[in-house]
């Protein structure tokens, strides 16, 4: 049984909410599986650690603060366009929508730095990269946790309480897929869960009583978990920031998370997101038997 590294209550400003094309809010499940290739890689590069591994990823949002204006029933995003060009003017490529947030990481990994010394060493070179060389969605990130902000913690259900007070994103593709077997379309799917419905009844004394409820009960939100590729691998392609990579071009995979309460796992491996790589499809995955790809 591998452990796990939890990295809490990182700080991070700033961070990309523009999560798909058609979403805003928490950012999507690949910045958080990105920023733990990072991380990999950089600490693959120290001594000692060549073979230290992150297999997965579980998310904890602590809070959140979207960067929006909202008045009435109209809510306007607070865009920006970086950096300004030099004569402070606004660049011409697309703007970008921005949160705050604090979350917590739990990592599964393997091939842990053993004894005391040698964790406390590997506990500050974590330290010290994600707060000097890091971003997390694009944020910057602040600060962790002042007191403990990286631990060991072994697969038992008294290390919930770690992740408490938060939320754990958990995936619910399942709601999706019972949906689309029904006949319905996949956004009309999407939309059916997220929207809220108000009604009102007038009582036997003319009272006009309101009422709204959604279609299911439970913080459901939308959430991009991976991409979809829709042309070819492709070498040489003009203007690209890597000209020895192959390129293709894809699209965000959307579907439905919930953010419930850590006490509701049974297991510290439910929330932990994988890799998942079937043909065209790059998705990131919270199914124990799925085929994971390591970072």
């Amino acid at each position: 049984m591998n452990p796990y590294l939890l990295l809490k209550r990182l700080q991070v400003q700033n961070a990309n909410a523009l999560s798909s094309s058609f979403t805003f809010g928490f950012p999507a499940v690949t910045a958080f599986m990105g920023f733990a290739h990072a991380l990999q890689r950089h600490l693959n590069k120290l001594e000692n650690l060549e073979d230290f591994k992150i297999k997965g990823v579980g998310i904890v949002s602590h809070q959140f603060a979207m960067q929006d204006h909202q008045e009435g029933f109209n809510r306007t995003l607070k865009l920006t366009a970086n950096p300004l060009d030099k004569d402070g003017n606004r660049p011409s490529f697309v703007e970008e929508g921005r949160c705050h947030f604090t979350a917590s990481l739990l990592l599964e990994v393997e091939n842990l730095p053993v004894g005391e010394n040698a964790q406390r060493k590997f506990f500050r070179q974590i330290h010290d990269l994600i707060l000097g060389r890091m971003k997390l969605a694009g944020g910057d990130i602040l600060g962790l946790d002042q007191y403990k902000p990286v631990q060991v913690l072994q697969d038992e259900p008294a290390n919930r309480r770690h992740l408490m007070p938060g939320h754990v994103l958990m995936e619910r593709r399942d709601l999706m897929v019972e949906a689309m077997e029904a006949g319905q379309d996949a956004l009309d799917a999407l939309y059916g869960f997220l929207q809220v419905r108000h009604e009102c009844e007038q009582d036997d004394d003319g009272k006009v009583i309101w009422r709204s409820r959604r279609a299911r009960s439970g913080w459901l939100v939308p959430i991009a978990t991976g991409f979809h590729g829709i042309s070819e691998l492709t070498e040489n392609v003009l203007q690209a920031r890597d000209t020895e990579t192959p390129h293709r071009f894809a699209e965000s995979l959307v579907t439905l998370g919930e953010f419930v309460m850590p006490h509701r796992l049974e297991t510290l491996s439910d929330p932990i997101w994988r890799y998942q790589h079937t043909g065209d499809i790059y998705a990131c995955v919270q199914q124990a038997a799925a085929t994971s790809t390591e970072f």
